[in-house]
Order: C-alpha cells, then structure tokens, then sequence
C-alpha cells in the first residue's frame, strides 16, 4: 500500500510531543469534569481533540509460503498516529457546519497488508507514513423538528449540545465517512477507544465508499422517531481500489447506502438492531473474468467495467446492565467483483462484550473480548489460489480456510480524557491461508481527547 518507508525522526519527534502534550492538557481536566458535564447547556459551536499513537507488534510465526501482499512472516513493529481537531458552528436555527482537520501518520504491520480483518482499524485508511494534512471532514447539517415531544442531545464530537425535535428529519451534505452515521454500534465502533482490529469495528462485508482516508463526498438523510430510525445516503466512489481520487462519472459511479434501525427497552437493559442494505456502482473488476481471461496469475485490473456490488449487514448491541454489554454483526456481498474500498471479505460473523469496571472500583476502565471469523466467495478464492492479489491481501496461492480471530483488551483511565490500552489479537488463517500463521499481535494504544 505504501511506495515510501516512514520517517523514523519525524515519528521520534511525534510521539515524544504526544506524552508531553497530553501531560500538559491533563492538567486542565478538573476534578469535577464528570459533574460539570452533566448540566445541559446549548451550544452555538464548540471544540473537541483526539490524539491516539499505537504500536503494534508481532513475532516470528510459520509459513509454507509468501506472496507480495503477505503478512511478514518475521518478526516486526509498526506504530500509527492520528490528530484531529472537530470544530461546529451552528449558522441558523437547526444549521450546522462541522469541519475537522486531521493529520495522520504511521503505517500499519506489513504496510497494512496481509490480513483481511486487519489488525489496526485506526490506521487501515492512511495514504503516508509521514505527517500530512487531510479534511477528514467538512459538511453541512440541516434538523427538520417534526414537532412532539423534544430531547436532549449532549456536547461531543461532530454534535453541539442541542435539544432537538425527538421526530426530526436531519439531512447532511459534504465530505463525511459512511461509518458516522451506519453500523454505529455502540460497544465497538471506535478503534481509537474501543476494539482495535477492523473486524471489530466496522462489519467488513460493508465495502463502504471511501478514499484512501476513509472519507467520501456524499449526501445523508435521516427520519429518526422515538423507538426507530432510518437512514440513507448517496456517496461518491474511488476511481480505482482503495485509491485516493473520486470518481465523477456519477451517472455509473456512486454507493448507495440504507439502514433501518429498530430500538427496544429503553436506556437501562434495552438494545438496537441495524440493518444496511448497499450497492456500489464503480468501476471494478470481476474474478471471474479475470481467470477467463488468464488462468494463472489472474490480474483483476485488467477487467475493470462499470459494474455493481452489493451487500446486506445485520447490527446488534444489546444493555444488560449499566457496567455491561454485548453485541454481534453478521455480513454478506455477493463476492463476485473487486474488494474495492474496504478489504477482502465476502462474509462475516462477529460476537463481542464489554465490561466497565466498576465491580473493582473504576468505573471509567473497561475490558472487550470480541470474536470474527470471515471468508470468501468460492470464484474470490479460485482467484487468490491461482496467484491473483487483491488490493491488501496476496500471497501468490492459497489453502483456503477461514480467517478467524479474538482479541482481548483493557482500557485503563487514569482521568477521563486520557486511555491507556493493553490488546491482544489471535489471528487463525491470516488472508485466508492455512499453511501461514497462526500469529499473535500485541498492541498498545495511547488516546488523549478533549
């Protein structure tokens, strides 16, 4: 994925800033930060901060065979660093704009390639291993109150303190990532608090549109009503896989995007279900084609068309309690043309819980354990077999068998602004292969915010 090898002073200089500025900024958080964000005040703009560095590394680990888009088979550290700010400023009544610039940096094990469910979701749509500036977004929000019965709706990221119109229609337009506003689960949505690995994250079997950085220009609608909502959104496609650059011809490239969200129990033990249904009209290559076309060695570039992709996820969370909580994602895309935007999965299933950690007196503090097993079409594994390589994942032939993997985290807090994790991933069947692997990944992950 990356042409260049990272700047080792610059990353020094990164991360040797990010504990001193987090040390600095720790001071400002008051003892009583918790109390002072419970009194409900609205907003004409507001301010938010996120800084996250995480190393991860994993050692030696057997493998008949590599490819070029394999996972190293030696032992290695790769370490990602994001920073970004999230302005809004309301403009009218109901009118927003929210802007949040971003710098990343790093690279993810083997040059984030290698694993299907790969292991740092948080930095699996970086285009530089050195510093640089992205929008990551810039978009306007127009709330339509439908009129009833009114709520709350507190300060936080991309969201000023409001009181809003529980039947609204909220309509948006710009530059976004699909995930703000689909598959938003609330145990694990969030590489840089929650879950690390992407499996976890997102459900992967969602090729959402997205540039090399994970953001897309689009529109979004949302009705939203007291126990269930529904959600659309129209968003531009990459020019080629996981590339950089949109692709204009909207009239045979664009994602469309639907989501039906029903909530059942209240706050207290209740629950939410998802389902998104999607197609991506690009221009994409087709497995099939590709081994028509040359039986060995098959180059999916080389049969790229304008052509459909299309999928359906099933999101669950579930409140057992106010310390604990469990979910579980299903996935499926016909598996017939290119990974395109995402990764390599056609399917996936993944079940999870979390705990906070008030039963041994930290109550900020929680602990994840999540499971994920993923596979592929039968015509995407002929392909891979024959030596074909996706876009992430490659190693020149295959023995298929599912990807399967847990991880196993603790979010430590030593005050509410700033989280220190320890994780653990067992990954069977790294890119799909039983003759490489398994390999064990172990992460650290410091998150400041404000």
């Amino acid at each position: 994925m990356y042409s260049s090898k990272p700047n080792h002073r610059v990353m020094f200089f990164l991360r040797t800033g990010f504990i001193i500025f987090c040390c600095f900024l720790s001071r400002l958080v008051s003892a009583d930060e918790m109390t002072n964000s419970e009194i409900f005040v609205p907003q004409t703009w507001n301010f938010h901060f996120q800084t996250t560095l995480l190393p991860q590394y994993h050692g030696s680990f057997p493998a008949v065979y590599s490819g070029k888009l394999s996972l190293n088979p030696g032992s290695e550290l790769a370490t990602s660093f994001t920073a970004t700010a999230f302005l809004g400023v309301k403009v009218w009544d109901g009118g927003i704009v929210y802007y949040d610039p971003e710098i990343p940096a790093g690279t993810g094990l083997s040059g984030v390639s290698g694993i299907a469910d790969f292991s740092n979701g948080e930095i699996s749509k970086v285009g530089s291993v050195n510093p640089t500036y992205n929008t990551a977004r810039l978009y306007a929000q127009q709330v339509f109150g439908l009129g009833g019965e009114q709520e709350k709706i507190d300060d936080d990221q991309n969201q000023l303190s409001v009181s809003e119109d529980v039947s609204r229609l909220t309509v948006i337009a710009g530059k976004f990532s699909l995930p703000d506003f689909f598959d938003n689960n609330a145990f694990t949505h969030d590489a840089r608090t929650q879950f690390i690995n992407l499996g976890l994250v997102d459900n992967l079997a969602w090729d959402y549109a997205a540039d090399t950085h994970g953001y897309t220009l689009g529109v979004y609608a949302e009705l939203n009503q007291n126990d269930w909502s529904i959600r659309f959104a129209e968003a531009l496609m990459s020019t080629v896989a996981n590339g950089p650059d949109y692709d204009w011809n909207i009239a045979q490239a664009h994602a469309d995007n639907l989501e039906a969200e029903w909530r059942y129990g209240g706050d207290a033990n209740g629950g939410k279900i998802r389902l998104l249904g999607y197609i991506n009209h690009a221009d994409m290559g087709n497995y099939q084609n590709a081994l028509n076309v040359s039986p060995v060695n098959p180059d999916i570039t080389q049969t790229r068309t304008y052509t459909e992709k299309y999928g359906l996820g099933l999101d669950w969370e579930q409140t057992a309690n106010t310390d604990l909580g469990f979910f579980g994602r299903l996935g499926w895309n016909n598996g017939a043309t290119e990974s395109f935007e995402l990764t390599a999965v056609d399917e996936t299933a993944s079940l999870g819980t979390v705990l906070k950690g008030t039963g041994w007196g930290r109550g900020d503090d929680q602990v994840g354990l999540g499971f994920v097993i993923s596979g592929l079409s039968s015509v995407h594994q002929a392909y891979l077999s024959a030596g074909g390589y996706d876009f992430i994942i490659g190693d020149g032939a295959l023995s298929y068998a599912p990807e399967q993997l847990f991880e196993l985290y603790y979010l430590y807090k030593p005050i509410k602004s700033i989280g220190l994790t320890l994780d653990f991933q067992g990954i069977e069947n790294p890119a799909y292969n039983q003759v490489r692997g398994p390999v064990g990944i172990v992460s650290g992950r410091a998150h400041f915010e404000i």
